[in-house]
This record gives C-alpha cells, structure tokens and sequence, in this order.
C-alpha cells in the first residue's frame, strides 16, 4: 500500500497542498484533490508522459499495474472527477479495450485524453510524494517496511535540526511555515514512532518512567491547564531549569517548544538541572516578569536510554559510541560509589572524578545523602534520576520562598516538575511529578494550588521503580536544608 500523502506532510512546510490528505485507514494513505480545486483548474492543461504514469502510480492504490472496476470510480474521485455510478461504470467499459476487468497505464492514458477528464491538470505536490515515495521504498514493493520508514525517521530529525533556516523564511511571511512545521512534525512523530521505536529502549521507560509524556503532549497540557488561569504570553515569563547538555535544547523537543510558546525563556540551569543560577539569578529573572504578570517554572533532571534500553546511556547524533546522560548525576554517583557511599555500581563505570569542578562538586554533596534505599531499586541510574529531581525541587523552593518581595512582582508563580527523557529515535518524553501554582496571598509562599491530576492524570505508581514505600515517601518529602 502507498503512503505517499504521509510524504506531503512530513516534508512540506507550508499547507499550500491542502488538498492532499491521509485517508483513515489502518494501510494506506490515499491522495484526495477537492473538487473545488478540480473545477478551478483550466481543461487545456496538457499532461507529459511522465506526469500520465505519475498520476497512475497515485491512484494505483494495490501497487498492481492497473485500476480494477471496483476502485475505478473512487480512482476518479482522487483525481478529482466524481462520477455516478453508471457514468463511472460508461466510462470504464469505454477505456477497458482488452476487457480485462481493469485500466492498465496504457489505457489510462488514452482515459486521460477523454473530454470527462477535462479540467485535470499536472499536480506538482502528486508528483513531488509520488517521488518521495519512490525514493524511500527501496525494494520497489509498493509499501513503506519499517526499515524504510526508519530512514524517513532519521532524514525527519535530521530536517527539525535545520528548522532555524525556515526561521528566516518564516520572519518574511508571518511565521506561518515555522508553526505548520512545527505541528506536522509532532503529528508524525506522534503518530508514526511505532513503526521506528527501539523497542528495548521503549519497554525500559514504561517501566521506570511509567507515565512520562512526548514533549509537545506535556507543552499542550501546561498550556491548556494554565491558559485557563489566564496566563498568556503576553503576561507571562518563562524560565527553565535543565542541564545545559546540548541534548536538551533540541529543536521541536521540550524546551525550544516551551520557549516559542511563551515566546521567551530565562535559563536558570546548570549542570544535572540544577538552577545554578541560584537566588540572584531567579532574582534577575523576577525582575523581568510584566507587570502584575506571572512566572513559569519548569524544571527537571535528564537521562538517556539507549537502543539496548540502559539508562543514563545516549546514543548522540553524529556518534558511534553511546555516551552518558546525564554525564554530570552518573558521574557523581560514580564518585560516590568510589567513596564507598553506596553498594550500587553505575554500570559502564565512570572517569568524571575530578571534583575540582564546583558544580559537580555541588551535586555530589547534595546527591549522597539521598542514597538510602538505593540497592532496593531496579535500576540504580534511575532511582539517582529521581533522587536529581527532588533535589533541584527543593533548590527551586528556596528560590521562591527566599526572594521575600516575589509577591511585589507576581500576581502568581506557576512551577512543573519532573524527568526529562533523551531517546536517540522517537522523540524526547518527560516524566511529569509536580505542577502547582502558587498565588499571593500575603505569605511568602503564596497559597498553594496543585495543578498536577488537572493537566496530567493520576500520578505514577514509583513503588515499583524506587523499591520501597519508604523511598517513595523520601522523594516526596520536601526539604528546606538544600544548598547551592
């Protein structure tokens, strides 16, 4: 079966070809031209040869050589000419000079020259799909295997990494190539990533990530969720606290979406996520929060999975080798083991030892005391992950809480939390574990909203993945001894 509209709209940027649509179905994806746009065109368009066997390999569905009866009329409709039945039926008796049952290419050319088909013209968007189709089913079955949507799957990523060349573009026309862009290819991601997962690497975050999100799903659920509370761009600062790893800077993953949405975003971030920018730096970025406006917080720690599902591994794009990530929680776990802090190993050993860098020094200090339990876990890099993010929650706190005049600044103070998932293929995930709002109310906390089962559901189950009640409960438990 063809899939040749899917090509339209993975690789057009605008929707120029608004006509051509994916018909809902389980194998194929079919090419539609409306019949508004058919009975616009002019009738003395002239077809090459090579248009003719085009528009024939559109409509030939099955990849057979030819249209049989049953599909012809629905043939016609694709392109855009829409018969009765006995029409239909006229006209197909009329073109089946063999009575084979079916048109073959040569009869469809002679069809095409009949004064029914009048008003059909070359489409260029038939023929560029049609070639990229041809393009990627390599063994000329007539379907797209997995392994031939695979490389459709790289040249897609590959394509996002280039999408600040359709930034100029898109400054010249409204922005609008950028957004449709940007919506394609979440919906293909989205829609598509089962055919080209690592399967090992997807069954390992269900299990110790069980909830986790594809990053434009938890960018949609924020919005939504704080939209309804009044928060828009135009009231709104946003700030992030990731690990500034180039990995999570991607173009269409977490935080170049959240930063187009709001429009900008102040880096609070260091390494492992933690908000190295500390008080002043949260500081600076209250101090340019619009005026009885509101702040948004996002924050999270970040782990790789790899094609053989082991976390706090990445493959990187350009490498070979499977890296760390997050280089900076491995590596101090790591010193930590060396120490004797814990019983657990990371697994592929660690060299980042020198502790002569502070924030990795930082991380350590904070990291060792929330070792306890560790050898009851599934996975020793992913209790360490959890354990990151607990600890930048609680810097994050006294950030909020330490700056005593927020509340002369902000009207509110909206904060999500969680896990930042790197995959090599499939899109980046979040794991999401807080997401409150604070509003002032004189305290200097602000009154407290949790947000978290409105945007996202029932919270996960960890249990399973930390090992213990007692692990769950000291992820949950909130400190005010955390320091920078």
């Amino acid at each position: 079966m063809k899939s040749a509209a899917l090509f339209v709209l993975l690789w057009q940027a605008s929707p120029t070809a608004a006509f051509l649509s994916a018909a809902p179905t389980s194998t194929s994806c079919r090419i539609h031209t409306t019949s508004t746009i058919a009975s616009s065109l002019g009738a003395s368009a002239a077809f090459s040869n090579e248009d003719l066997e085009t528009a024939f390999f559109s409509i030939d569905i099955e990849d057979a050589g030819s249209i049989p009866k049953s599909s012809f009329a629905d043939a016609l409709a694709d392109l855009g000419v829409v018969l009765d039945e006995s029409a239909a039926d006229a006209l197909f008796c009329k073109y089946d000079a063999d009575r084979g049952g079916s048109i073959d290419l040569d009869e469809f050319k002679e069809l095409m020259a009949d004064p029914a088909m009048a008003g059909i013209k070359p489409q260029r968007d038939v023929k560029f799909a049609m070639d990229m189709f041809k393009k990627y089913d390599d063994d000329g079955s007539g379907s797209i295997d997995k392994g031939e949507f695979r490389a459709i799957a790289n040249e897609i990523q590959a394509d996002a990494r280039r999408r600040s060349l359709f930034s100029v573009a898109a400054a010249a026309v409204g922005a609008t190539i950028v957004a449709d862009y940007s919506q394609e290819y979440q919906w293909a991601q989205k829609s598509f990533r089962t055919l080209y997962i690592e399967p090992k690497a997807e069954e390992t975050q269900n299990k110790a990530f069980p909830t986790a999100l594809l990053s434009g799903d938890l960018d949609e659920a924020i919005a939504k969720t704080l939209g309804a509370r009044g928060f828009t761009p135009a009231n709104t600062i946003f700030a992030h606290s990731v690990c500034s790893d180039e990995v999570n800077n991607k173009d269409e993953q977490l935080v170049a979406l959240m930063v187009n949405r709001w429009q900008e975003g102040f880096s609070l971030g260091g390494l492992a996520g933690l908000p190295f920018a500390g008080k002043s730096g949260f500081r600076a970025f209250l101090h340019h929060v619009p005026d009885e406006g509101r702040l948004l917080v996002m924050f999270a720690p970040h782990v790789g999975i790899d094609a053989t599902g082991k976390v706090g591994a990445l493959q990187r794009d350009g490498q070979i080798k499977v890296s760390k990530a997050c280089g900076a929680a491995v590596g101090a776990f790591g010193v930590l083991s060396s120490r004797g802090a814990t019983t657990s190993k990371p697994s592929g050993g660690n060299d980042d030892t020198d502790l002569f860098d502070p924030q990795l020094t930082t991380i350590v200090n904070l990291l060792e005391p929330r070792l306890g339990g560790i050898e009851k876990a599934v996975d020793p890099i992913s209790f360490v992950t959890y354990q990151m993010y607990a600890i930048i929650r609680d810097l994050i706190d006294e950030c909020v809480e330490g700056t005593p005049d927020v509340w002369d600044f902000a009207n509110e103070v909206s904060i999500v939390g969680g896990i930042m998932i790197n995959r090599y293929v499939g899109g980046d995930f979040f794991q999401p574990l807080s997401f409150e709002t604070r509003v002032k109310d004189g305290s200097a906390s602000g009154k407290v909203i949790d947000l978290y089962d409105q945007a996202f559901g029932a919270k996960p189950d960890l249990v399973g993945v930390l090992g213990s009640e007692e692990a769950v409960a000291a992820l949950n438990a909130r400190s005010k001894k955390s320091k920078l």
